[in-house]
This record gives C-alpha cells, sequence and structure tokens, in this order.
C-alpha cells in the first residue's frame, strides 16, 4: 500500500470512528442514567459550602437549607478552624471555591473572623460570601474593607425586596470588590429583580429510588456541604435536623449520610465517598421537583417541604 493509500485508509477509520462516537453520545443523552458523571471521582475537591448562621432575616418558602425552621445557632469560631484547617491540609488548598452562606451569614456578629480566616488557609481559593443584601448597607467600612484585603467575592442574591442598590453597588466599586448577582434577569435591556420557588419535596416514608436519586439531582456531588467536620453530598440531609424539630418527624440522619474529615485517612477517600448515592437519597421524591415558581415568604408549613 503506497502512503497515499494508507493517508486514504486511515481518515476512513477515523471518520468511522467519528460517526461512532457521535451516535454513542446522542444515545447516551436518552439514557436513563444520563448524569452518570456525578459517580466519576475528580481529581480534587472543586468546592464546598457551610453555614455561618443557620437561621435567616428573610426565610423563603420552600428553602432547601430548611433556614425558615431553623433556630437561632452561629458557627463558633473554633469549629471553623479545626475543619478549615484539615481541609486545607487534606487539600494543600487546592479547592476551586468556598461559599460562606446561611441562613444569613451576616447575621453573624464574627462575620470578620470568618471571613480573615477563610483566606488563610486557603490562599487561591475563590470565597464567596452569599447573601440576601438586607444588611449590606448596615456593614461599616470595616466589613468591606476586610473583603476588599482577602479578595472575598460577595455574591447578591436577587429576591423581590426593597433594596439601596445604588448604595451597595457604590460599595462594592469604591472599595474595589467583585461581585455577582444571582437571580438577575435582563429583559429589553433592563434589568428586574426577581427569583424563583423551587418545590423539592421529601419523600416522609422513604420509598424512593436513593441511586436514581443521586444522578437526577443537581445538589448531588454539587452542593458539597461542610458541617462540623463532616461532608455531605448534598444540602438537604446535613439539614434536615430543622424539619425533623419543626414538624416532630425523625427522617434518619446516619453515619453512612456523611464522611469525617477528621476520620478520614486522605483526600481520595472522601471524594471516593461523595461521588456515591447516601441512605438519605431514599427520602427526596426529586422526580416530582418543581421549579420557576413564584418566590415567597415561607408560612412554614410542612406542604412547601413535601
Amino acid at each position: 500500500m503506497n502512503s497515499f493509500s494508507f493517508k486514504k485508509t486511515l481518515k476512513k477509520i477515523f471518520r468511522k470512528v467519528k460517526i461512532n462516537i457521535e451516535n454513542i453520545e446522542a444515545q447516551t443523552e436518552n439514557l436513563k442514567y444520563k448524569n452518570f458523571y456525578k459517580t466519576i471521582q475528580p481529581t480534587h475537591l472543586r468546592g464546598f459550602e457551610l453555614h455561618l448562621v443557620d437561621h435567616c432575616n428573610l426565610n423563603c418558602r420552600g428553602c432547601t437549607h430548611f433556614s425558615p425552621l431553623a433556630e437561632k445557632n452561629f458557627l463558633s469560631k473554633q469549629d471553623f478552624e479545626k475543619d478549615f484547617c484539615r481541609l486545607s491540609d487534606l487539600t494543600q488548598g487546592n479547592v476551586d471555591y468556598i461559599h460562606l452562606l446561611g441562613g444569613e451569614p451576616l447575621l453573624h456578629p464574627d462575620i470578620l473572623f470568618f471571613l480573615k480566616r477563610a483566606r488563610d488557609f486557603f490562599n487561591e481559593t475563590a470565597i464567596n460570601l452569599i447573601t440576601n443584601g438586607i444588611l449590606l448597607k448596615k456593614q461599616n467600612d470595616k466589613f468591606y474593607e476586610t473583603c476588599r484585603e482577602n479578595k472575598i467575592n460577595i455574591i447578591l442574591t436577587y429576591y423581590p425586596i426593597n433594596l439601596d442598590l445604588n448604595f451597595i453597588y457604590k460599595k462594592f466599586v469604591s472599595y474595589n470588590i467583585k461581585y455577582e448577582i444571582y437571580g438577575q434577569r435582563e429583559r429589553e435591556r433592563e434589568r428586574e429583580r426577581e427569583r424563583e420557588f423551587y418545590h423539592c419535596p421529601l419523600d416522609l416514608n422513604g420509598k424512593q429510588d436513593e441511586v436514581q436519586n443521586f444522578l437526577d439531582c443537581w445538589e448531588a456531588n454539587d452542593c458539597i456541604f461542610l458541617s462540623h467536620g463532616k461532608l455531605f453530598p448534598c444540602t438537604i440531609a446535613p439539614n434536615i435536623v430543622h424539619f425533623n424539630k419543626a414538624f416532630k418527624k425523625a427522617l434518619p440522619l446516619t453515619a453512612y449520610d456523611y464522611i469525617d474529615i477528621h476520620q478520614a485517612k486522605s483526600l481520595q477517600e472522601i471524594l471516593s465517598f461523595l461521588c456515591k448515592p447516601i441512605p438519605f437519597c431514599r427520602y427526596c421524591n426529586v422526580a416530582k421537583r418543581n421549579y420557576n415558581l413564584p418566590w415567597a415568604i415561607s408560612k412554614k408549613q410542612i406542604s412547601e417541604w413535601t
């Protein structure tokens, strides 16, 4: 076979391989387990989030963190430092992002401590303070200086509430603070404040397919949650305690639903755990989730979560 024929044959082979790959990808889109990528162990911890407080000053209907149901609770400095020190050691500081949230994180009287120490433990990580903005106008200059000095990004979640946005934006700009607006849409080139309500019902009887739920859930292995030395693959399981207490239920949280970062032998062990379904997955009715509902303040009725 001469050189020309050989190259021509190779092109045909590559063309067939390309077509086969495209066919496989098209078929994969229709597979029951199309979100199988969630079960692929990453090479590093992409990110995690944690509550500085569990309670909130806005209390959105159906909050998946159950903040409207939570009693006042403030994260201790000791717990924070212990957990961040451990995760910094395990990851060598190689984490893409950290979300400091709640509840409403600005309710914590020691907010500046957490902003500074988070940066001390994770020098290069994108550290995001997620807030509803209600308390931003009440923050003194020291707060904004701390955000700038420690390169804290502020993610402002838009709700249909009255905020002095001109004041807030001027503060961001004058202190050179990076910020994002979550929940904002643009219509006809005009900015409108919008927020939608997600109804994520629980199955109180725990009859759901935990594997399928894990594969279909947008939180699973994407909204990794840190709580008192434990990592969870979502935000619902670690905060179910508030639901249980408010409505006198007993949805169980077991030692198989989280991994203890202080007991784990390596980061690989943690990553392996996070990409697998947990027993609590059977209590989420993922197939019945409903989106794009009008936002509203919670009435603390069980129907918001069932």
